[in-house]
């Protein structure tokens, strides 16, 4: 286990700053960029977040170490099809090199994101990363949308 970094009185104060600014819809999409690369995970979360965080910028929180900011990014409805494409690669490598390969959770929410290529959907479902998918055809907007509900009320409540 790492040790714990504790930041000075004045860059706690900085950081929460960033987190306000990066949750806000007023904020420049060049601004978020940035925020995008930040240190705090609270600011890169809420980077993930924002509805007018630019598709680039989601790219870059999609491969972030915290799983939490990469889940953000991946229900953000403007996350490119080449980054969700890297993603649900990496997750097969992941998959095949721990012999688990049950390993889905991020593929399947990316089958079923409103901007994963057509190609890429068929192969993840073909490669039966989702459930439902064999037993009836899933209306892949729904579903990709209840997942952003649920993570939404978990995190805001």
């Amino acid at each position: 286990m790492e040790p714990r970094h504790i930041r000075p009185a004045v860059e706690r104060r900085l950081g929460l700053l960033r987190v306000y600014e990066s949750r806000a819809a007023a904020t420049t999409t060049q601004r978020l960029r940035t925020l995008a690369r930040d240190p705090i995970r609270a600011v890169r979360l809420w980077t993930a977040r924002n509805p007018n965080t630019p598709p680039d910028a989601l790219a870059t929180l999609l491969q972030d170490e915290d799983h939490s900011v990469q889940w953000n990014a991946l229900l953000h409805p403007r996350t490119p099809p080449e980054a969700l494409e890297l993603l649900a690669r990496q997750e097969t490598e992941e998959a095949k090199a721990s012999r688990r390969p049950g390993l889905t959770v991020n593929r399947e929410y990316v089958a079923h994101h409103p901007n994963t290529p057509p190609r890429l959907r068929d192969e993840l479902i073909a490669a039966g990363v989702c459930r439902a998918c064999p037993d009836h055809p899933c209306t892949t907007f729904r579903v990709f949308m209840r997942a952003a509900d649920r993570s939404s009320s978990v995190q805001d409540g």
